[in-house]
């Protein structure tokens, strides 16, 4: 079968909003950094007159290879039973029998794999599926002006009534230099405002009614962390960069809980198709503060339509100070009815920093002079160490979780800082709270050390860390080659005992299929046809992760972030059936072939959510 190219759609911006979650953030069993519970040798006692008297099996999968991630040598099962969506039976094919009745579904694997559903470990839930209907989204791969103009003049024509234009997926390297600017932007036929967010949906670039309405200025300043991008002659360009805050006052486009619960069940749709049974959020995109979303979600699992575990966040809004901690906290707190095994309420997200792409990530040396900024500028952070620290502080003293949004080596060094500091005055960071940097491109040695002793989790992205033709350019020109070689060190990471979960940030990277990004983890290049065997594409292979160590990262590595080690991440009996069947095995194929494995099966909760 031949590898399809799944075409990054591009971002929709991830505005502030809430989205809680569910589920007791407690977990008694946590594990060291990439370090499985050793499989459980089996009990003396388990005889075969016990598995005479064994109950009969709701679903049985026999005669294939069963991975069950406890340790990479286990590869020795082929059967495995299920009854009342947990696991019963892992073992062998004549152990299987006792489990089999006249009302047995029995699934004939016919040597394909079974191993735990994939578990994205970053992802902007539900993504492009709740805007499309009502925001662009621009065609990828087409970085030229005319073409952006000729799609937003058409969108607007086709939407008179919508209050705003918004659009997403805009590449930088449409424009000179790739310094974005908003001059074309006056031949739209419009009296509205419009903001078209980059790929990133970090950076915005606004027309000039926008930059009107909303009263930006060249006097305008912006938020900590953001920057207002000035051409040669000082005026405005229209760019903002981390500093959406400054359009608060524009008009909204406005969602329903009824188009999150359809777009959520879209969106799961295509998750299944993926092997995935369970996220970790990195905040929802949702336009609203409102809290039901969690109950929307809650509806959804007593009706039996949700098919994914989700281990729900809540966005940290700027200032971060005490009235923020005070409410978020408050927040989770009354949120906690909507807990089930399905959805947990345990974790809050701050963005820190920005992209290097837009210069807006924070740095401990500047940035180059082709990122077109003063000299020795280095970028700035959204929050100083003192309020960070007692954030962080409050937060876990709680019982919840942080993650922070830190992509450059000086937001990673202040996130540490925190982190330690918080612990030190908890007494230790508390039971059942994983704390978490997402992204982590750049870091020092020495925060990589202190990650791993403070047991943080780095929420990385796989897709991002071969030369890919959308980001790797612009980071290059900003960082410097010298410096771009750093970003990524997986490897280092890895041997230092980092626990490291997988991802692709959807929607800034549309494709969050997790065998892509298996592939690419694990060769350091694109995983796409015409781009695996093209040199251009490859990036620090030393770094390169084992095929075991990729699966680790969306398994159990992301079963333990997500607060669901206790009853996911591996094929055990007591955990949940939770289950995705491969047409091949990725731990024996070839590492280039990864990518082109089907998924056969997806099983939630012991249902079939999806089949090929």
């Amino acid at each position: 079968m031949k590898k399809k190219h799944v075409l990054r759609l591009l971002a929709a911006a991830v505005t502030m909003g809430m989205l809680a979650g569910t589920a007791s953030c407690g977990n008694a069993n946590q594990k060291t950094a990439q370090e499985n519970p050793p499989a459980e040798e089996a009990d003396s006692a388990q005889t075969e007159q016990e598995h005479e008297s064994a109950e009969e099996a709701d679903m049985v999968f026999r005669g294939g290879t069963v991975i069950t991630m406890l340790s990479e040598d286990d590869t020795d099962n082929t059967a495995v039973a299920v009854k009342d969506g947990e696991i019963v039976y892992v073992g062998d094919e004549e152990g299987i029998e006792t489990y089999i009745s006249d009302a047995t579904e029995v699934i004939e694997l016919d040597g394909q794999t079974l191993m735990p559903g994939f578990i994205d470990g970053h992802i902007h839930e539900p993504g492009n599926m709740m805007t499309e209907k009502k925001e662009l989204i621009l065609p990828e791969g087409q970085a030229d002006l005319d073409v952006y103009k000729k799609e937003l003049q058409s969108f607007i024509d086709a939407n008179p009534d919508l209050p705003i234009y918004k659009a997403s997926g805009m590449d930088l390297q449409a424009f000179p230099d790739n310094i974005a600017d908003n001059e074309w932007m006056d031949e739209l036929d419009t009296d509205k405002p419009v903001v078209i967010a980059d790929v990133s949906s970090h950076g915005n670039l606004t027309n000039k009614i926008a930059l009107e309405m909303a009263g930006v200025t060249k006097d305008s300043t912006p938020p900590d962390g953001g920057k207002i991008f000035f051409d040669e002659e000082g005026e405005l360009t229209g760019y903002l960069s981390d500093a959406v805050s400054l359009l608060s006052t524009l008009p909204i486009i406005e969602y329903t809980e009824e188009d999150f619960s359809s777009a959520m069940k879209e969106f799961q749709e295509l998750a299944n198709s993926y092997g995935l049974t369970a996220i970790d959020s990195g905040g929802t995109i949702y336009e609203t503060e409102d809290p039901n979303q969690y109950e929307v979600l809650s509806n959804m699992h007593s009706a039996g339509d949700l098919t994914l575990r989700i281990n729900t966040t809540s966005w940290a809004g700027q200032p971060l100070e005490g009235k923020e901690s005070d409410r978020l906290i408050k927040l989770l707190d009354d949120s906690q009815k909507y807990t089930s095994d399905f959805l947990q309420i345990c974790q809050v997200k701050f963005s820190l920093d920005g992209v290097p792409e837009g210069a807006t990530s924070a740095l401990l040396e500047p940035y180059t002079k082709e990122a077109g900024q003063e000299e020795g500028y280095a970028g700035t952070q959204k929050a100083t160490e003192e309020d960070l620290t007692a954030f962080v502080t409050a937060m876990n003293a709680a019982g919840y979780s942080v993650e922070t949004h830190a992509m450059g080596d000086a937001s990673v060094q202040r996130s540490m800082n925190a982190f330690e500091a918080a612990a030190e005055a908890n007494g230790g960071t508390p039971d059942g709270v994983i704390n978490k940097i997402a992204h982590v491109n750049l870091l020092t040695t020495e925060d990589m050390t202190r990650m791993a002793d403070e047991g943080v989790i780095a929420a990385m992205q796989p897709l991002w860390f071969y030369y890919d033709p959308f980001f790797s350019a612009q980071e290059e020109s900003n960082l410097g080659k010298e410096r771009f070689g750093q970003e990524y060190r997986i490897r280092d990471m890895i041997d230092e005992g980092i626990i490291i979960t997988g991802s692709n940030d959807y929607p800034a990277t549309a494709d969050f299929a997790p065998l892509h990004a298996i592939e690419a983890g694990a060769t350091q290049q694109s995983p796409y046809e015409g781009e695996d065997d093209d040199p251009a594409y490859i990036r620090n292979p030393e770094q390169s992760a084992t095929v075991y160590e990729m699966l680790q990262m969306y398994t159990v590595n992301a079963a333990y972030g997500a607060h669901m080690d206790d009853i996911v991440g591996t094929v055990e009996e007591g955990k949940k059936a939770d289950f995705v069947i491969l047409g091949d095995n990725p731990l024996t194929c070839d590492v280039k072939a990864i990518s082109d494995i089907t998924v056969e099966y997806t099983i939630s909760d012991g249902r079939i959510v999806y089949q090929k």
